[in-house]
């Protein structure tokens, strides 16, 4: 019975029980969750690893002409940012002084 000690009339009681059923053989269902983890985790990262390692290896040290070429778009870039910035902030000063009336 369920309930062995219920205070209940012994003819009102009933038995019960209870079965619990697992679609899956528990190795199978292990060697299941081992490759799953190994298709979601393990392959991306010996992957990525794998591609990590190629690039460094292909990447070579730019020679000075390519290396100035770099630098001088670069500082051309901060420059244009920096004039943007510069004027967008002038222009925000007056019509921010305009709408609060200071």
């Amino acid at each position: 019975t369920l309930f062995p000690n219920s205070n209940t009339n012994s003819k009102h009681r009933h038995p019960v029980s209870i079965s619990i059923a697992f679609p899956y053989n528990s190795s199978t269902t292990m060697s299941a969750e081992k490759e799953g983890f190994n298709e979601v985790l393990i392959e991306p990262l010996k992957q990525f690893a794998k591609d990590s390692v190629h690039l460094v290896k292909k990447c070579t040290k730019p020679d000075r002409k390519e290396f100035m070429k770099i630098a001088k778009a670069t500082g051309i870039g901060f420059c244009i940012m920096g004039f943007i910035g510069f004027f967008v902030k002038l222009v925000h000063i007056p019509i921010n002084n305009i709408l609060v009336g200071a």
